[in-house]
């Protein structure tokens, strides 16, 4: 036999051990199971759990101003993940709450901006603002008719002679300390009101 082909012999077997070799390490790695995944790191936790609060604490300014106009709640903040799951899951929570957060704020400031400027007549139109502003819910009927009484629900009314001023008529000595740019605002004036009824009842607009 020549040499060549008894060199050929031994080659052909080494490569068949390498490629039994090489299927058998194949198979072992296709049916180990994948590595666990690692888990998100404190830092990435941490700026998540800081964007859920602000999304939590927009979830109660928008709760407060939606029941001052008798409206439902939001949808609740979204779910916190496991403290294990992984960093894109703890990212996705986090974009979420983000987007909650901007959207709640967005509406929130929205919401306030109508209490101030009801548009309509009439004083019915006040008692959101003044629901916000501390005025309680009994006290509607007696609010509404002293506000029109007052400034016929004119929240710039002001009184020539005595210098009260607003939908309350609040007379200077309540309000003097602040400057009048103060008092021009509704909410102001509002809770300026809701203090003076908490200290002296309904004497301050009684006949």
């Amino acid at each position: 036999m020549p040499r060549q082909a008894r060199l050929i012999v031994p080659i052909i077997l080494v490569v068949l051990v390498l490629l039994v070799a090489l299927f058998i390490l194949t198979g072992e790695a296709l049916t180990a199971e994948p590595p666990e995944p690692e888990p998100a790191s404190a830092d990435v936790v941490r700026a998540a759990l800081k964007q859920q609060r602000a999304a939590r604490r927009a979830h109660e300014a928008l709760s407060r101003v939606r029941s001052c106009f008798g409206d439902s709640a939001p949808v609740r903040v979204g779910k916190t993940p496991e403290r294990a799951a992984t960093a894109q899951e703890w990212e996705k929570a986090r974009a979420h709450w983000r987007h909650q957060a901007k959207d709640w704020q967005a509406k929130v400031k929205a919401g306030r901006a109508k209490m101030r400027n009801p548009g309509g007549s009439g004083a019915a139109r006040w008692w959101p603002a003044a629901l916000y502003c501390g005025w309680k819910p009994p006290l509607k009927s007696w609010f509404c008719a002293i506000v029109w009484r007052e400034s016929s629900a004119r929240p710039l009314a002001v009184n020539a002679s005595s210098g009260c001023f607003g939908l309350l008529q609040l007379h200077p000595m309540h309000w003097s300390q602040h400057g009048s740019a103060w008092i021009r605002d509704v909410f102001h004036q509002l809770r300026l009101g809701w203090k003076l009824y908490r200290e002296c009842g309904p004497a301050p607009w009684a006949l």
